[in-house]
């Protein structure tokens, strides 16, 4: 249980990381004229080479000794791409009822709800 609470502890710092990032460029990209699903995209794509392999090394190291690029680059890219479909539509969804301004605070929480599938899907089955 406790290689449990690390890597949960890990994670999140971890996420912490690609959250500022990635909201980060969505604020920019948005602020600049860039539409929200493009934006939001290009956040996550920023937050997601940091995660890969932050993540990769400290909060999963492969006990095997494989290479990220091997099996679970693969799997990370599948496991992204559903998620940013997701992450994508909500904000876009939000956007067509409220300001940019509410959907900049919204995008963290969003990207918090869907780290708790992230972790698990990661721990499970990328990094696996």
């Amino acid at each position: 249980m406790k290689a449990w609470l690390r890597q949960l502890f890990l994670f999140g710092i971890v996420g912490m990381i690609q959250v500022a990032i990635d909201s980060g460029v969505l604020i920019g990209l948005t602020r600049a004229g860039v539409d929200v699903a493009a934006a939001n995209v290009c956040g996550r794509v920023a937050g997601a080479l940091v995660g890969f392999l932050l993540n990769g090394k400290t909060t999963f190291p492969s006990l095997s000794g494989r290479r990220l690029h091997d099996g679970p680059l693969l799997r990370f890219i599948l496991t992204w791409l559903a998620l940013t479909a997701i992450s994508t539509l909500l904000l876009v969804l939000l956007h067509e009822h409220v300001a940019l301004e509410y959907v900049w605070l919204v995008k963290p929480i969003v990207e918090v709800c869907l780290a708790a599938v992230s972790f698990l899907v990661s721990k499970f089955w990328i990094y696996a």
